[in-house]
């Protein structure tokens, strides 16, 4: 469970680097934007790509949440990733939230339903196991 510091620091950034391994050699990395759920990190992504793949064939997973602003200091979560067919794009809407900083109008809601059945999204939820961060993580965002 995230200690209170880094639960304010998870819930105030948006941008994650989702580590998982591949099937021979280093692991695949990729740069995707967040939402919590409790102590759960969901991810939007489609069934057809690495990510849900992978997860399915192996739920270790590793993110590295990274500030935005200097230093730049980031949480590393080591977790267990599930694959949920269900809620895409209620997640698709909260990340979209939280990229453009505006809540979205309750009338883009079928835009994105469409989008996320045509594309096939998932929601990659992920349980972390352990944290480590960045000193400068207590660091608050206007300080």
């Amino acid at each position: 469970m995230a200690s209170e510091e880094q639960q304010e620091f998870l819930e105030r950034n948006r941008l994650v680097i989702v580590g998982i391994g591949r099937k021979a050699g280093p692991p695949h990395m990729t740069p995707v934007y967040y939402v919590m759920d409790g102590d759960d990190v969901l991810i939007s992504t489609t069934g057809s790509r690495f990510k849900a793949k992978a997860v399915r064939r192996n739920s270790e997973i590793s993110l590295c949440v990274i500030s935005e602003q200097p230093p730049f200091p980031y949480l590393l979560i080591y977790g267990e990733g599930t694959i949920e067919d269900h809620d895409a794009a209620d997640v698709m809407m909260k990340i979209a939230e939280k990229m453009s900083g505006n809540k979205l109008p309750e009338t883009a809601r079928s835009v994105i339903e469409e989008r996320a059945k045509t594309e096939g999204r998932v929601v990659l939820r992920v349980q972390p196991q352990q944290f480590f961060s960045t000193l400068p993580l207590a660091q608050k965002k206007n300080a």
